[in-house]
């Protein structure tokens, strides 16, 4: 008899856990709060480790014709009014790792995800708002809001942030506003940011950071991060066009030269968000309830790796539960504690340094700028301590054939 797997939350992390544990035998069976698949986001990047854990699946490919893989990254510096180089990095990771820096719509990711796992008959129930759970010897209940309650011999929380797997298992920690904020948003490409490369664009000011990425054909997605001392609920309500003319014209970047201004010119969805932080969970499980993506590691998303370290929880997750057959208490604890051994060092580098990126986009005083700009403008646009860390980062959750 196959093992039953609750998974709470069908964002990224949670479809694909389910699509591994189906591939290896288990019944999933997902359970999302929301009436349907989220439409909130702008972006992400998917680096090669995602790619290598979408690949076990068969999904790789069909995901990459859907975004836009990177070759260039241009960078500008708005306080010297001069373009502080293009690296080829993307192109240089592609042929070093196997597969693309790829960009890619949130939207159009997630419901990718949504119908692939539909496409495999796993099971994906909506409006079902966790409440609690509860383990009773070798089987373990989630009870919902509405009075429904679902039963299965684990129980995963992919459940983002603002967990309530984790807030059942460990009790609420703090939530903290970050006081940095970021407007973003998806546009038409203008034509002075049309190439024949798949080209990033950076630009660095004083304050102020702004970024746009090709996402597909005539597309960029672009986002904007500063200060903000006021919170700025991450509720990721669209704004209106109209309503967003008086943001937009509010931003430091609006009448930048080079791309910035004509970006927002032709953008045809805006939202405002805060940017949070929440410590990483010291443990990621109790009992047969274990933690998994930003439910246990929540990061802030200047190094583009909250989804992607999120798959290698997966990969990692499954291959241990895998070994820890037949199941037993004790062989649980094992694969569990040998799952956060793995996974912790990795995610707290992985959190520290996007935090240290953030306050570098941000920094402020000419002086400060200009010294970033010049380290900047050495590397060829690309910040050297940067690539290293991503180098460092990308090449996860394993390295030649998978043990999937």
């Amino acid at each position: 008899m196959s093992k039953s797997v609750i998974i709470i939350g069908c964002g990224i992390a949670g479809p694909v856990l389910a699509m591994l544990l189906k591939h290896k035998g288990f019944e999933p069976h997902i359970f999302e709060r929301l009436p349907e698949i989220q439409v909130a986001g702008i972006s992400l990047g998917v680096s090669p480790q995602t790619l290598k854990v979408l690949n076990i699946l068969g999904l790789a490919e069909k995901l990459i014709a859907l975004g836009e893989s990177l070759d260039h990254f241009r960078t500008y510096s708005q306080l010297r009014g001069e373009q502080l180089g293009t690296s080829d990095i993307p192109a240089r990771v592609r042929d070093w790792l196997g597969w693309p820096m790829l960009m890619i719509a949130r939207v159009r990711y997630c419901q990718f995800l949504y119908d692939s796992a539909k496409e495999r008959g796993i099971s994906i129930t909506f409006s079902r708002n966790l409440v609690g759970v509860k383990q009773e010897g070798e089987r373990v209940r989630a009870i919902f809001e509405d009075g429904s309650e679902a039963e299965g011999d684990l129980l995963v929380g992919c459940d983002g942030l603002h967990s309530a797997v984790r807030n059942a298992l460990f009790g609420k920690d703090e939530i903290k506003y970050s006081r940095l904020a970021q407007i973003g948003g998806i546009s038409i490409t203008p034509e002075i940011l049309k190439s024949p490369v798949h080209m990033a664009h950076q630009y660095l000011g004083d304050g102020v950071h702004f970024v746009a990425t090709p996402i597909g054909h005539e597309q960029m997605a672009w986002v904007a991060t500063f200060p903000e001392p006021n919170e700025a609920r991450e509720d990721w309500k669209r704004i209106s066009i109209e309503n967003a003319k008086e943001l937009l014209d509010g931003l430091p970047v609006a009448n930048w030269d080079n791309g910035p201004k004509d970006v927002l010119a032709h953008a045809t969805f805006v939202t405002k968000y805060g940017l949070y932080e929440r410590p990483i969970c010291p443990s990621w499980h109790k009992g047969r309830i274990v933690l998994l993506g930003d439910a246990a590691h929540p990061t802030s998303p200047f190094l583009g790796q909250g989804g992607n370290q999120a798959m290698e929880d997966c990969y990692h997750f499954v291959r241990l539960l895998c070994k820890a057959a037949p199941f037993t208490d004790e062989s649980l604890e094992s694969a569990f504690k040998e799952y956060e051994n793995i996974r912790i060092p990795i995610v707290t580098k992985s959190v520290a340094r996007a935090k240290v990126e953030g306050q570098k986009r941000v920094l402020s005083g000419k002086e400060a700028c200009l010294q970033r700009d010049e380290i900047m403008l050495k590397g060829n646009g690309m910040d050297p301590q940067r690539v290293q860390w991503q180098n460092d980062l990308i090449q996860g959750p394993f390295m030649g054939e998978s043990e999937i």
